[in-house]
């Protein structure tokens, strides 16, 4: 792993890798890494932001400002609404949100790098005899 590599684990086990690969908005942020990795988990269905929490353990005014990024050190350009990676969708008068387009390719274009990352890895390795 690179020294500027992060590797965390969600409540489900998903690994959320933030690297140098990952833009800004993600890298900055465990909350953002999170929601998106769960919208990619359920990815082409749309997640209401209760169900987000608890699914994820992310207490629902902190999902909101991951979405949205209102409040406190959620910055709105950084939102995942804002950065084009979720759309927000109403049902039936209840909003919900949904992985786009964008974010399912940006996240399996990090996915990608890593797999090349550990294939170089593995290939300059040479066994011990």
């Amino acid at each position: 792993m690179k020294s500027d590599d992060k590797e965390e684990v969600n409540k489900e086990g998903m690994e959320i890798k933030k690297s140098v690969d990952a833009p800004p908005f993600l890298r900055r942020s465990r909350v953002r890494s999170e929601i998106l990795m769960y919208l990619y988990g359920n990815y082409p269905k749309a997640s209401h932001p209760e169900e987000i929490s608890r699914d994820t353990g992310i207490e629902l005014k902190n999902v909101l400002r991951g979405l949205k990024g209102r409040g406190g050190w959620f910055k709105e350009s950084d939102s995942l609404l804002k950065q084009g990676v979720v759309e927000q969708m109403e049902q039936g008068g209840t909003t919900y949100y949904r992985l786009t387009e964008r974010g399912k390719s940006m996240i399996e274009s990090m996915h990608k790098t890593r797999e090349e990352d550990e294939k170089v890895k593995v290939e300059g390795v040479t066994p011990e005899v």
